[in-house]
């Protein structure tokens, strides 16, 4: 029998039904559409299908049979349902880039009325496959030219790392390490290549549904994601909270009209990893003093090795090794989720050359919608080094840094912050702050920002500062209005206005006129944003001096033995290639990004490298005499690389005719003949006419099947810029078997 197959309530098409010796037998297909769990049942083959025995779910269940009604009904608790996952945050959409060969270079002049103004930067790279040959080079009057770092990089897609020969900066995260930039080899975890991977621990919630049902969850009072879910068991990850407390609320509705509300708060913090994540990097090679020498002056060997890994949802912890020269320094460190924060500590310890150090550092921070609270301290011996010390004089090493900060919202249009820092160097020199500051949310979004600010320096001098601003929103413009008093500098105050560039093109301003003990300074600067890249116009007074100056910013990709100019590149790219067509309006994620060019070409940028990209043209930019072959395409671009798109567009080529026998109209039936690889189908008339939509140059055999017979017909289709080509009379003749 073939029935309608209902569980719970829910119906999920039809299934066949078998009953022999009162056992109910129904296809197994069926049932796993409708989510029923298999794991435990023995299938029984008959014919060319798998059957299950409905016996199996006799624990709580009940299975009713109306063949008069045409349906199968079954109810089951809901714990005999299988669970299920349920991710709420997008899943990454991973796919490998297809191996083009592509070069770019983003580049930034600017000339000004100083010839100390002037300055190159370049940065240029090579990509194949996920391989990227990159350097990024300088040059400006008061300090030559700098090679910049030159090194290449390899993305490790499976294991979500990055491998480096060359020119890198390997640099600490616990707060107690240093940061040298060197040239050698290193791998590191480079958690970019999946943008839509979360890294801190994300909340589960579970429940459990006796019907399919629907589950709506509220994120901080705000609905987030809707989901139908299948009947039993669900867990509900991946939600995508940010940072902070998040309070989270589920609302289960099943098909009855019954409603059950799930709520569950949760902190995380970014500084803490999930559970069974890692986050590393290994580095080694030769240290380099700063990116304007283009050498290995210092010529020493650097190693830096460090780890975390996140041990549980609460606990993250990991080690820190680096080297140079006769410096070793090691440490550990250690991040504790609280139910009302995060607890972060770590140690250290250093022997340079016999000297022994210690360092250690402890921080606290908690964050929720209202309130926030912020405290740390490191601390250091005086004989605690680091990789990269040595090339800072003795009075730029710290030897204690401590803050506290806090920031509470009373009210939806008023926040207020406090934060006070201390900071005592190797020399004894010690600065310390104390900031009170305050935004108001006015109406049509105006805000009012005051701000106390005290410096004491030791030794130096102290001064206080309070500042007033006002800003004015009018779309994309918008007016400020500041008054500033200091202990030191006097009174001051200015006015500014901006207008805002654009995301695709269009011009921008920012103007600026500030009155202070130094006299009027003003700042005039204009923006123009292209299809080819930026132009900005500067004109600033300070004092009795005047400057002006003119950037230029873009780039230049050469891909598929062609070179193109754009704007200064963030991301991967794409060609694609409408051939002999132009003025075809390019979509990306159905979103029109430009149109092509007399040639048929368009480079699109911005693309998410390693990730599906949808790239389409738009049919009704194609003239109606064109045949598109396709639409759309997903694909994927490696970082900083490029891929080719090519839709086919071609004109049409009609062809008609007339098919004749023995000189007479062959009257009705069907005739085919391949092209491409593609096979072609007409009908025959009474007049013996048949007609074919798009046939391309080339000479064909024509098979007809009439009443009189099969048939063949050869004929030869001209390359012809017409839409329609008349083909006239076509001889053909009998097949062999044919009726006379």
């Amino acid at each position: 029998m073939l029935l309608e197959l209902c569980v719970n309530g829910s119906c999920y098409g039809t299934a066949f039904v078998i009953v022999r010796n009162q056992h109910i037998l129904v296809d197994e297909d069926a049932l796993k559409g409708a989510h029923l769990p298999l794991q435990n049942t023995q299938e029984q083959t008959i014919g060319s299908r798998r059957f299950i025995d409905m016996s199996v779910y006799d624990r709580g269940s009940k299975v009713q049979l109306d063949p008069d009604a045409g349906r199968l009904s079954l109810t089951l608790p809901a714990g005999a349902f299988e669970n299920h996952d349920v991710a709420l945050n997008p899943s990454s959409q991973r796919l490998m880039p297809t191996a083009v060969p592509s070069a770019y270079v983003n580049y930034a002049f600017n000339a000004g009325t100083e010839r100390s103004d002037s300055s190159v930067y370049l940065d240029a790279g090579f990509a194949y496959g996920r391989g990227l040959l990159r350097d990024n080079p300088s040059w400006n009057e008061a300090e030559g030219f700098s090679r910049g770092l030159t090194r290449y990089e390899y993305d490790d897609t499976d294991h979500d790392q990055r491998w480096t020969i060359g020119d890198q900066y390997a640099y600490s995260t616990d707060g107690l390490g240093g940061t040298v930039l060197m040239g050698g080899f290193g791998v590191v975890r480079a958690f970019d290549l999946d943008p839509y991977l979360i890294t801190y621990p994300q909340p589960t919630i579970s429940g459990l549904l006796q019907a399919p049902g629907t589950i709506d969850v509220y994120e901080n009072g705000v609905l987030v994601s809707q989901r139908q879910v299948p009947a039993g068991p669900f867990n509900l990850a991946s939600l995508g909270l940010g940072a902070g407390t998040n309070n989270v609320r589920v609302v289960v509705q099943d098909p009855f009209g019954g409603t059950t509300v799930l709520q569950q708060n949760f902190f995380s913090s970014t500084q803490t990893l999930a559970k069974g994540l890692s986050d590393y990097a290994y580095e080694i090679g030769i240290e380099r003093t700063s990116t304007l020498a283009n050498g290995y002056e210092a010529g020493h060997p650097v190693l830096l090795a460090r780890a975390n890994y996140g041990f549980t949802n609460d606990v993250t912890a990991g080690y820190r090794i680096e080297a140079e020269n006769s410096l070793v320094n090691a440490g550990s460190s250690a991040s504790l989720r609280l139910p009302i924060g995060l607890l972060s500590l770590g140690v250290a310890a250093s022997d340079a050359g016999g000297n022994r150090g210690h360092g250690s550092s402890l921080t606290y921070q908690f964050n929720d919608r209202y309130f926030s609270f912020g405290s740390g301290i490191q601390v250091y011996s005086s004989a605690y080094r680091r990789i990269g010390d040595e090339l800072l004089p003795t009075s730029f090493l710290t030897r204690r840094v401590s803050y506290v900060n806090a920031s509470w919202t009373p009210l939806s249009r008023l926040s207020l912050q406090i934060s006070a820092g201390n900071t005592v160097y190797d020399d004894g020199t010690q600065q310390r702050n104390i900031g009170l500051n305050s935004t108001l949310n006015l109406s049509a979004g105006m805000m009012a920002i005051l701000s106390f600010n005290r410096a004491l320096n030791h030794p130096g001098t102290n001064d206080n500062q309070v500042m007033l601003n006002l800003v004015i929103p009018f779309g994309r413009t918008s007016l400020g209005f500041n008054i500033t008093h200091a202990g030191i500098n006097g009174n001051s105050y200015g006015i500014s206005a901006q207008h805002s560039v654009p995301s695709d093109s269009g011009s921008g301003y920012n103007l600026n006129a500030q009155n202070g003990y130094t006299g009027t300074t003003g700042l005039g600067q204009l923006d123009y944003q292209g299809q080819y890249g930026l132009v900005q116009l500067t004109d600033q007074r300070f004092g009795n001096q005047n400057d002006a100056s003119m950037l230029v910013s873009g780039s230049l990709v050469a891909i598929d033995d062609h070179v193109y100019a754009g704007r200064a590149l963030q991301n991967g790219y794409a060609l694609v290639e409408t051939p002999g067509i132009s003025d075809v309006e390019v979509t990306h994620e159905n979103q029109p990004v430009g149109h092509t060019d007399a040639n048929g070409n368009l480079l699109i940028n911005n693309l998410l490298p390693y990730q599906a990209n949808k790239v389409g043209i738009d049919q009704n930019s194609v003239p109606l005499q064109d045949q598109i072959d396709a639409t759309d395409q997903v694909i994927s671009v490696p970082r900083l690389g490029g891929a080719v798109v090519r839709f086919g567009v071609h004109a049409l080529h009609a062809a008609r005719g007339v098919l004749m026998l023995d000189d007479k109209v062959v009257q009705y039936g069907t005739a085919t003949l391949t092209a491409r690889g593609n096979t072609l189908k007409t009908l025959i008339g009474l007049d013996g006419s048949f007609y074919f939509s798009d046939l391309p140059a080339g000479t064909y055999t024509l098979r007809a099947q009439t009443g009189s017979g099969d048939m063949s017909c050869h004929l030869s289709m001209p390359t012809d810029v017409r839409p329609l080509t008349d083909l006239g009379k076509i001889a053909c003749s009998g097949s062999a078997g044919a009726t006379p």
